[in-house]
């Protein structure tokens, strides 16, 4: 059996200033991306395994630090033996003076330099490893689909950064897109992937074994919960016959997501209706935080009507539950109670503005607007009233 373990998207010195996170948090979110990446390497070396694929994205070109630089090399050379391929991906391109092409690497890292497929062959196990690499921030040319597999009793596995087509993500930008069924070839066992960020396992109908790994930690809301790298281990005969018991006589390729992440992210929702304290709050926010806790970068949607004196609170809670988080992200789009009470009295100008804009809210042509609108009704409220009016959360885009 050959074992392999297969990571990718790591963005070290990933930016985390849009993250609406305190001043110099970004650091500890990218030392946590390092001590991911070294757990990696060390489980690596632990099992045995015969070598570890990057499929790209092993850092961001534009920001990376020559302290970087130095962590990778001493990481890379504490591993040796073991070889390490890597295919950088559109944030690590191979470019002019990109640390790939200007640094000295340990001899048990191979690079691969150019977007064609190149093969190279592990002399003490036999096992070819193919792969690619983005010349600039978009590829100059898209090899998937002109692999070509040689019949030598080889296992051949492929390593590459790229979009495959029917699994895109919404929102996620295509890079080197590709058909799953184009761009396998005949006797190849497996094809790791890079550039989404959750682990997905790529089509049937074809005997190869495709697989993105997906980011060993997450890097925003937008990727939230659990995340992985994966130990891959390619059959020998005796093993593939325990398979075939299976009633998968092809199977070949067995894949085990491994967890990684130290931090997760995680957003959910606080109803407040039934709320009078915003002790009440802060005690439902360490019920949530009992499964992650300090491991978790948390955003917490308040909704529901509250009082307007529980609303005028709301913003200390982030305040009391410190701690109880690794960060919070508190949004609240809680509404007062007073809204219903004074809508139903018709003969006041307070009900006019509020069924005026009732009315618009139930025709908003989308959320944006609908949140927009929302806020102004809320606006309006508080200066009817002589209140302040209170603070809302981010709600923003992800990090």
């Amino acid at each position: 059996m050959i074992r392999l373990i297969h990571t990718a998207d790591i963005h070290l010195d990933a930016c985390f200033a849009n993250a609406n996170m305190p001043p110099n948090f970004g650091n500890r979110r990218r030392q946590s991306l390092r001590d991911v990446f070294s757990g990696i390497l060390e489980r690596a070396r632990a099992s045995a395994a015969d070598a570890v694929l990057i499929a790209g994205d092993l850092f961001e070109h534009d920001r990376v630090t020559r302290d970087t630089i130095a962590f990778l090399r001493e990481r890379f050379s504490g591993a040796a033996p073991l070889p390490i391929f890597i295919t950088p991906g559109n944030h690590d391109p191979y470019v002019p003076g990109s640390p790939y092409a200007a640094e000295s690497w340990p001899e048990n890292v191979h690079i691969f330099t150019e977007p064609k497929w190149r093969a190279v062959e592990l002399e003490h196990i036999p096992l070819t490893v193919h792969g690619f690499a983005f010349d600039g921030y978009e590829i100059s040319e898209n090899p998937f689909g002109t692999l070509d597999v040689p019949s030598d009793g080889r296992r051949h596995v492929a390593v590459g950064h790229g979009s495959e087509k029917s699994h895109q993500p919404e929102g996620k930008e295509a890079y080197a897109p590709f058909d799953a069924r184009l761009a396998v070839s005949p006797g190849l066992d497996y094809l790791a992937l890079g550039h989404f960020h959750q682990v997905t396992a790529i089509g049937n109908g074809f005997d190869t074994t495709v697989y993105y790994s997906g980011a060993p930690e997450g890097h925003s809301f937008k990727e939230t919960g659990p995340h992985y790298f994966l130990d891959v281990e390619l059959l020998d005969g005796e093993a593939t016959k325990k398979k075939a018991r299976k009633n998968n006589p092809r199977k070949r390729v067995r894949v085990t997501p491994v967890p990684s992440a130290n931090v997760v992210y995680e957003t959910f929702h606080i109803d407040c209706s039934e709320f009078a304290t915003t002790q009440q709050v802060v005690e439902a926010l360490r019920e949530r935080a009992a499964d992650n806790g300090k491991r978790c970068i948390a955003r917490c949607v308040l909704t529901g009507e509250c009082d307007v004196s529980l609303q005028e609170e709301l913003p200390t809670v982030a305040d009391a539950a410190e701690g109880v988080f690794l960060f919070l992200d508190l949004v609240d789009q809680t509404q007062p109670i007073e809204d219903e009470a004074a809508a139903a009295d018709g003969d006041t100008s307070l009900a006019a503005f509020l069924q005026r804009m009732g009315a618009h809210i139930a025709d908003a042509p989308d959320e944006a607007k609908r949140a927009m609108l929302v806020r102004a009704r809320e606006v309006g409220l508080a200066a009817y009233n002589n209140r302040d009016v209170p603070i809302r959360g981010s709600g923003g885009g992800a990090a």
